[in-house]
């Protein structure tokens, strides 16, 4: 275990307005350096952020922040709510314990690096590794998006794994019975060919496959990832939100919801005046309160049923919460103060579940489960924010966080211009287009076609400086440029010819460029062989202090 520090940070206390955030301390915030978090430009770069050794000694200075908080939540102080929760979690009360988390979807090369770090990490200092699984989050879409190789040509193929109404958390999504999943199979083979045998999804599959307990697709998916994971030796507990955020958390945030609301605002406002940010509605829009009913960042939804804003209103000594405009329950407010009454008031909610949204949840596993948690670029930078709200809701230093994140790209068929010869290709097409006179051959026609177009031009400048805010007659004199631009091509069908077969060319190169620099496909898409650098790349990051 590590020591404690010397003298514990001020106990917070409970008052009617958010704490302003504490003096700076002692502590390894600052050592997470946001002006490195670049997505990795090259195929097999990696972002490791704090770099190489001092994300051990990161992780012991979260440690020993953490152990020594000294605030509480409802009847329960923080420090047995840590241990009660790593305890349900089984990561242990003493060893550092590293956090990460994501949707269940599949997951790209860049992601499952924060899983390699996290393993790796966790095992250089006999500590945990835990992986939470959001399946409370929504997807857009249902699926796989696999690239496909015709000749010289690559484009990516959708194939569908669900069919799921709008709005509804990927834990409703439903186990894939055996004939779906060799479907499923079949057609991701299909697509990748020769590929599927290189990549790791033959062991992907199989597992999906023989997992006949598996309760619902989230299930099966993290079982399968898993058994790819094991071969490259990354080790994670698995858990997730759906089944674990539930808590005393939730019922603090209820009674203190007015408090909590006015400190989430304060730090989103910190958040956008520190980085220029002018939106009102960006990163995320603020938490709305209309009267005495204030907006939680908390889902309630039943079963099955698209997401809803959880919103809480105090009448006296009553509770009432409200999923959108409809009202679901009414909790007294005694109650809801000891935990061991608030789960059994929530638990019977109309049906209704809770779950966090995104900056709630990672205040709940920074505080109160891990020691470290390790983020991709878009998530450090936005939890940011989450930092400002500890300080001021529970008055102490956040943890500090770390980044992970890589770029791998497919063997895919690319072409070898570069980005600056397709530009220049496509600035001939477009000035053959719209400057057509420059390159027509000359005929009786088409010179008077360009002495018209040279009168169209001239007008066109004339109502510019004489009636600029007469948008009809400058619209006439645009399309009398275009339909002539439009004759003198006719008169030139090579030209046209030219043209077209010049778009499509262009249109195939970028296209085929697009697929290729993609960095976005599922990890076991990719050749073993590739995938063992990435992870033998990562581990020397973790292991060796460069």
């Amino acid at each position: 275990m590590y020591p404690l520090p010397g003298a514990a940070l001020r106990r917070h206390r409970r008052v009617t307005r958010c704490v302003r955030p504490p003096a700076a301390q002692e502590h390894l915030t600052a050592m997470l350096d946001f002006s490195r978090l670049q997505t990795p430009p090259n195929d097999g770069d990696v972002l490791v952020e704090p770099s190489r050794a001092r994300l051990a000694l990161l992780a012991e200075s979260n440690h020993r922040l953490l152990n020594a908080y000294a605030f509480d939540v409802l009847d329960t102080d923080a420090q047995t709510l840590r241990a009660e929760l790593r305890d349900a979690l089984r990561a242990g009360r003493y060893a550092p314990v590293v956090i990460t988390g994501h949707q269940p979807e599949f997951i790209h090369a860049g992601v499952w690096a924060k899983h390699v770090v996290a393993s790796k990490l966790a095992e250089s200092f006999d500590g945990k590794a835990v992986n939470f699984v959001v399946d409370n989050d929504a997807p857009a879409r249902t699926v796989l998006e696999t690239p496909t190789v015709i000749g010289a040509e690559a484009r990516v193929e959708a194939v569908r794994y669900a069919r799921l109404k709008r709005g509804v958390a990927h834990e409703f999504i439903p186990r894939l019975e055996t004939a779906d999943l060799r479907h499923f199979e079949t057609t991701v083979r299909r697509h990748l060919a020769e590929r599927f045998d290189r990549s790791c999804l033959p062991v992907y599959f199989t597992a999906m496959t023989r997992d006949h307990d598996a309760r619902d697709w989230v299930e099966q998916m993290v079982h399968a990832r898993r058994a790819v994971e094991r071969d490259f030796g990354v080790e994670m507990i698995e858990h997730r939100v759906s089944r674990n955020w539930f808590g005393p958390v939730l019922a603090d945030l209820i009674v203190n919801h007015a408090r909590f609301v006015e400190c989430y605002n304060a730090a989103l406002a910190d958040y956008r005046k520190t980085n220029r940010v002018r939106s009102p509605n960006r990163p995320i829009p603020d938490l709305v309160c209309a009267g005495l009913r204030c907006e939680l960042p908390v889902w309630a939804y039943r079963p099955g049923e698209p997401r809803r804003r959880l919103l809480i209103e105090r009448d006296g000594d009553r509770v009432h919460l409200f999923a959108d405009a409809e009202r679901i329950a009414e909790i007294g407010i005694d109650d809801l103060k000891r935990w061991g009454t608030a789960r059994a008031a929530l638990g019977r909610v109309n049906g209704y579940l809770f779950r966090p949204r995104a900056l709630t949840l990672t205040l709940w596993a920074r505080v109160f489960v891990g020691d470290l948690f390790i983020h991709g670029i878009g998530g450090a930078k936005y939890d940011r924010i989450t930092d400002g709200l500890i300080r001021r809701y529970y008055g102490v230093e956040p943890p500090a966080m770390a980044c992970v994140s890589a770029t791998l790209r497919m063997d895919l068929p690319r072409d070898d211009a570069d980005a600056l010869t397709l530009r220049d290709a496509r600035s001939r097409v477009r000035d053959l287009r719209y400057n057509p006179q420059r390159h027509v051959r000359p005929t009786p026609e088409t010179a008077r076609l360009m002495d018209e177009r040279r009168a169209a031009v001239a007008h066109t400048i004339e109502l510019r400086d004489t009636a600029g805010r007469d948008r009809v007659r400058r619209r006439e004199a645009f399309d009398r440029i275009r339909a002539i631009n439009a004759e003198l091509l006719e008169h030139d069908p090579s030209r046209v010819t030219e043209l077209d077969a010049a778009s499509a060319d262009i249109r195939r190169r970028l296209g085929r460029n697009a697929v290729a620099r993609r960095r976005d496909f599922f990890f076991a898409m990719h050749d073993r062989n590739r995938l063992e650098q990435l992870r033998d790349k990562l581990t020397a990051t973790v292991a060796l202090g460069v």
